[in-house]
């Protein structure tokens, strides 16, 4: 964890120690979509360091919540993310949106406040039994919920919760790639059309806190490029990528989507490493994986500009 959240750290070490082990664990830390200089609007590094933590609540065995806490905590408020467990998809709206007023009630700038939001949180849960919920909703049929009137109010719920923790307003709709397997190391390729560079860096926030496998994965490779019109300047360009521990895989990307002439679109790269080394080889995968997600997606338009430089030869 980082210098930032040293305070977090002695929190998470002393709610393990008052509570069971692994009451907190983190998830991910120090993940920053802010490590390429490409980037022509990228916001302070710290700013965007991101640790997230999985909290499970004691007396509920059925609820734990992934939270998470930028650089800057406890000045700023922790955020849920989402849940992490819950039997039902109905109750875990209910559940992250009395989290959530737990936090905002509680949450004093420079004050930290987990230890307070999880005490508040047990008794609030008692209220709402919500695992007394779960047990009865788990005696239907898996594909079965319940049709009661509070289902558009916890979809609305769960439209807040996206826009609050990521800024966004719909979930990110991902093509995927196909699999590649190598050496039993495991390459994915995504791709998603996005219009901003906060919802290409939410895209990426969104996969990675409610994919496990994803975040759990050796490297997720990311790049975007983006051109956003301005009544004011005019055309403005975004281009940025993430090597996330694979030295040099990010830029690779990037230019992977030059040659191709996408625009509009975040492409994230996940490997997850089986024990033996590729060398240069695992670069081409990258690309490789990077280009299908592409090309399944629609975005690629390499054939055309191809198509288009041979009739200019045969011209001549």
């Amino acid at each position: 964890m980082t210098e930032q959240n040293d305070e977090l750290a002695e929190e998470i070490e002393a709610i393990n120690a008052i509570y069971e082990p692994e009451t907190v664990s983190i998830s991910t830390s120090s993940r920053s979509a802010t490590s390429s200089t490409l980037d022509l609007a990228a916001a302070s590094p710290a700013a965007q360091q991101i640790t997230t933590v999985t909290l499970h609540i004691p007396e509920h065995p059925n609820l734990s919540f992934l939270i998470g806490f930028d650089a800057r905590y406890p000045d700023t408020p922790p955020r849920v993310v989402g849940t992490a467990s819950t039997a039902s998809r109905g109750q875990g709206k209910i559940a992250v949106e009395a989290l959530e007023e737990i936090v905002a009630r509680v949450h004093q700038p420079g004050a930290v406040c987990l230890f307070e939001v999880i005490n508040e949180a047990v008794e609030a849960f008692h209220q709402l039994e919500l695992d007394k919920r779960e047990e009865n909703q788990n005696d239907h049929h898996h594909g079965d919920f319940p049709a009661t009137s509070d289902e558009p109010l916890t979809a609305d719920f769960a439209a807040l919760s996206l826009r609050e923790a990521f800024g966004l307003d719909h979930p990110p709709e991902w093509i995927l790639s196909e699999v590649v397997t190598e050496k039993k190391s495991i390459f994915v390729g995504r791709a998603a059309h996005v219009t901003s560079v906060e919802q290409a860096r939410g895209f990426i926030d969104h996969l990675l806190a409610t994919e496990k496998k994803v975040a759990a994965a050796t490297h997720n490779i990311s790049a975007w490029r983006i051109r956003q019109q301005s009544a004011t300047n005019g055309e403005r360009v975004f281009q940025d990528c993430d090597d996330d521990g694979e030295t040099a895989a990010g830029g690779r990307l990037l230019h992977l989507m030059q040659l191709m002439d996408v625009w509009d679109v975040v492409v994230v790269v996940t490997r997850w490493y089986g024990g033996v080394l590729l060398g240069p080889d695992r670069f081409r995968i990258i690309n490789a994986v990077g280009r299908d997600a592409l090309a399944r997606g629609g975005f690629a338009r390499e054939e055309a500009t191809s198509t288009e430089k041979g009739k200019k030869k045969g011209k001549k």
